[in-house]
């Protein structure tokens, strides 16, 4: 049976992907980022720095706890919430 987990995504991301919240199948936060990165190719650029390292202005929550650093093989569980806040732009 899938796992499924909804997203919301803040800031850039929400702009590059066109909605806020998506539900999507995913076993573990690495497929959450994957699954993103399939949907819009430029998200990559807003979770990653050039050298491939998650950005240290970008937070990861699952269930309200911040993943900080962020763990990619961490297993979820239907029904989770995973909350994507790359730092806001502007000032």
């Amino acid at each position: 049976m899938p796992t499924k987990v909804k997203v919301r995504v803040f800031h850039e991301l929400r702009t590059t992907l066109g909605q806020s919240e998506l539900e999507l199948e995913a076993k573990t936060l690495g497929d959450v980022v994957v699954s993103l990165i399939s949907r819009k190719n430029s998200v990559r650029e807003l979770i990653f720095d050039s050298h491939g390292k998650i950005r240290a202005d970008t937070t990861f929550y699952v269930n309200n706890s911040a993943q900080s650093p962020p763990d990619f093989s961490r297993k979820l569980n239907d029904g989770d919430i995973i909350l994507l806040v790359p730092t806001a732009a502007g000032g």
